[in-house]
C-alpha cells in the first residue's frame, strides 16, 4: 500500500500535539507513516492523555531531545525538523511514500541549524524536483485553489519577480496539476493583477500592460485557459465568498499576502498549504509553530486533520 508520510515539524512547537490529536480523530490510519522522535511523541502522549495507535507505522528519528525546550526555537529543534523532512524525501525518492503531510517548522530554527532555506517548500524543491519543473505553493479551501506566483520574499522584491518566465512556468504547472492531481479536465484559471485596480491603464503601475497581460495572451495562445489580469480585491473577495463553488478552478496571486489575507479569512482550520510541481504532493496546515501555546494542550488540530484527509481522498 502506498503510504502518506507525516513529519513531526519543529518539536518545540505544536507539531507533535496536533499530530497526535489528528491521528485520534481519523477512521483509517492504515496508509499513514509517522516520522519523528518517539521520545517527544511519548511526552506529548502523557501531556494530552492520548495515545498514538500501535497500528500506525512509525520511523523514529534518534536525537538528543534534552537540548530541545518546548516553546523555544533553537538550532536543535531546527536540526531535528530538517532530519524528519529529509527522511520523508528519501522515502519518496525510493517510491516508498507517495505524498507527505508536514507539521509546521520554524524558518529561524532551520537557519540556526545551518539550513538557509526560506521554508519547507524550498527544501522539497531541492530534494524532490526531477529538474523539469519547480515547486509551486498552492492554498486550498474546499474548491478554492490559489497559487502564489512569488512566495517568501520581501515585498519590495515582488515587482521584479513578475516576469514572463515566472508567470508562464507557474501557470503551466498549475494547469497540468489541476488536470492530473485534481481531475479537472479543462481548468479555468484567473490571474490577479499586481497593482490596485489592475494598474488603471498604467496610471497605477505598468506591470499589467507590459508583462502580465501579454503573458496571459501567450498562455492562452498555447492552450492554457487563463484570464485576467483582474483587480485582486474584487477577484479574490468574490472567490472567498463563494469558496465552495468559485467562478474559476484556480487563481494565481502575485504575492504572498495578496493571496493569504483573502483565503485565511476563511479560518486557518479550513485552509491547506499544498506544494505541487514535484514528484509528490506535500500538504501542510496553514498555520505556524505557535511556540506561545506549545505544550499547553491549546492547539487547534483541525487543519492538520484536514491535511491528512485531503491526501487520503485523492
Amino acid at each position: 500500500m502506498a503510504k502518506i508520510a507525516i513529519t513531526m515539524g519543529d518539536a518545540a512547537g505544536i507539531g507533535p500535539e496536533i499530530i497526535i490529536k489528528a491521528l485520534n480523530k481519523l477512521d483509517d490510519i492504515s496508509d499513514l507513516l509517522l516520522i519523528g522522535n518517539m521520545e517527544i511523541f511519548e511526552k506529548y502522549e502523557r501531556t494530552l492523555g492520548q495515545k498514538i495507535s500501535k497500528d500506525i507505522d512509525v520511523i523514529d528519528i534518534p536525537f538528543d531531545v534534552s537540548k530541545i525546550e518546548t516553546g523555544i526555537e533553537s538550532k536543535y529543534s531546527g536540526e531535528l525538523a530538517y532530519q524528519c523532512l529529509k527522511k520523508a524525501c528519501d522515502l519518496i525518492n525510493n517510491n516508498e511514500v507517495f505524498s507527505v503531510v508536514t507539521a509546521p517548522l520554524s524558518k529561524n530554527a532551520l537557519h540556526l541549524a545551518g539550513y538557509n532555506y526560506s521554508g519547507q517548500t524550498e527544501i522539497l524543491q531541492d530534494e524532490l524536483s526531477d529538474g523539469s519543473s519547480k515547486a509551486q505553493m498552492l492554498f486550498v479551501a474546499e474548491q478554492l485553489k490559489v497559487l502564489l506566483l512569488t512566495r517568501h520574499i520581501p515585498l519590495k522584491d515582488v515587482p521584479k519577480s513578475i516576469t514572463f518566465e515566472n508567470i508562464s512556468e507557474a501557470a503551466n504547472i498549475f494547469n497540468n496539476e489541476l488536470k492530473s492531481k485534481f481531475g479537472i479536465f479543462s481548468p479555468q484559471i484567473a490571474m490577479c493583477a499586481l497593482n490596485p485596480h489592475a494598474g488603471e491603464s498604467g496610471i497605477l503601475g505598468s506591470e499589467e500592460l507590459e508583462i502580465i497581460n501579454p503573458a496571459i495572451k501567450l498562455l492562452r495562445d498555447s492552450g492554457v485557459e487563463i484570464s485576467g489580469a483582474f483587480s485582486a480585491d474584487t477577484l479574490l473577495g468574490k472567490a472567498v465568498k463563494e469558496y465552495k463553488n468559485p467562478d474559476f478552478d484556480g487563481y494565481i496571486a502575485c504575492y504572498h499576502d495578496q493571496a493569504l489575507c483573502a483565503i485565511k479569512s476563511l479560518g486557518l482550520e479550513n485552509v491547506l498549504n499544498v506544494t505541487i510541481g514535484l514528484k509528490a504532493l506535500r500538504v501542510s496546515p496553514s498555520h505556524g509553530t505557535a511556540f506561545d501555546i506549545a505544550g499547553k494542550n491549546k492547539a487547534d488540530f483541525r487543519s492538520m486533520l484536514n491535511a491528512v484527509r485531503f491526501l487520503q481522498s485523492l
